[in-house]
């Protein structure tokens, strides 16, 4: 496996990868954006602002994550490689160089709420879902460096 910075290139396959596995994760889960509308999001609105990091098994991409100022915003695997341990070593990555990181998950989303405390998140404030674009109910996470 390797682990490296996304490129603007790569917007297509994070896409693809996102929308394959909330789908997988989450069917309950309302789609509100087509296949292009994630390309464009994730090329405009992610990549240039957002440290992202893409893993590889061989040529092919297998997960992605971004975090920008203290949130972690996107943890996505190939649904194929659940389990296989891409997510844990993409979010040693992201977190290696911080002491603090925040996130939302879906109350539902039983399996990334095991992950994340699995990982030492905290589950610290539950929410209607009212001020996501879902309107789920979620739960905003919070994990900080020990040492």
């Amino acid at each position: 496996m390797i682990i490296e910075e996304a490129l603007f290139a790569d917007a297509k396959t994070i896409a693809k990868i996102h929308r394959t596995s909330r789908q997988e994760a989450m069917p309950w889960l309302p789609v509100l954006h087509t296949p292009e509308e994630d390309i464009w999001y994730f090329k405009t609105m992610v990549l240039p602002v957002e440290k992202v990091l893409i893993a590889r098994e061989g040529v092919h991409a297998v997960g992605f994550i971004s975090v920008n100022q203290g949130w972690l915003n996107h943890l996505y695997i190939t649904p194929d490689r659940w389990g296989s341990g891409f997510g844990t070593k993409l979010l040693q990555a992201a977190r290696s160089d911080l002491s603090y990181l925040q996130l939302w998950v879906f109350q539902k989303n039983a399996r990334a709420r095991h992950f994340y405390s699995k990982h030492g998140f905290c589950e610290c404030e539950f929410t209607d879902g009212q001020n996501n674009e879902e309107k789920v109910p979620d739960i905003r996470m919070d994990w900080a460096r020990d040492d």
